[in-house]
């Protein structure tokens, strides 16, 4: 069966004249409400941004609002300095001067720290007479986290060295402790230890 020939009809002004189809009529209307739609969008998502930076500061305006840890430098180095000191001394341990441990814990622990620190510190003490144990721990950074009147928290970071003498054997260890500490008669006492060890 013959094709019908293929006919090329110039466009009349009539034409452009002729109603649109109504799906080209809804397609231009969308199109040109889109941007109006993107513009409300636009705002809308800008006053939200805004809002959500507003609240967020707020936020840390009124967790940090008695937190002077980074805004008192005098203090904050205070409490650095003097926990620092405890760490140092509470955690070395010299098997020929065991009383001077002792007296660094009657003067600088407090509440249940001395509890902690005497389950720490145990095994330490029961070996050291006969393995003539010396432990040395040396504080190699810290950070104050919490800084509120007579209290503080900070994160401890330190090095020991655990020497045999005995056997003239030396092994080292890292070690991390959250330290609570309180103000007490005019100088820093640790409240509270926490060595970090996941999982317990």
């Amino acid at each position: 069966m013959p094709s019908l020939p293929f006919v090329i009809r110039r466009r009349t002004p009539e034409d452009d004249k002729a109603p649109k189809p109504a799906r080209e009529r809804r397609v231009r209307h969308r199109v040109r409400r889109l941007p109006v739609a993107l513009g409300v969008l636009t705002v809308l998502l800008g006053g939200l941004a805004v809002w959500f930076a507003e609240e967020a500061n707020a936020v840390r305006d009124r967790a940090g609002a008695h937190n002077v840890a980074l805004t008192d430098p005098g203090r904050t180095s205070e409490v650095t300095g003097q926990v620092t000191d405890a760490v140092n001394t509470l955690f070395s341990y010299d098997y020929t001067d065991a009383g001077r441990t002792q007296q660094a814990e009657n003067g600088l622990l407090t509440g249940k720290a001395v509890g902690q620190y005497d389950t720490m510190i145990a095994q330490v003490r029961a070996q050291a007479p006969a393995q003539k144990l010396v432990l040395t721990t040396t504080v190699t950074d810290s950070a104050v986290e919490m800084l509120e009147g007579d209290r503080a928290r900070l994160l401890v970071f330190a090095d020991q060295r655990n020497t045999r003498t005995s056997g003239k054997q030396t092994t080292y260890a890292a070690a991390m402790l959250a330290v609570d500490a309180v103000r007490q008669g005019g100088r820093w006492k640790i409240s509270n230890l926490d060595t970090l060890n996941v999982p317990r």
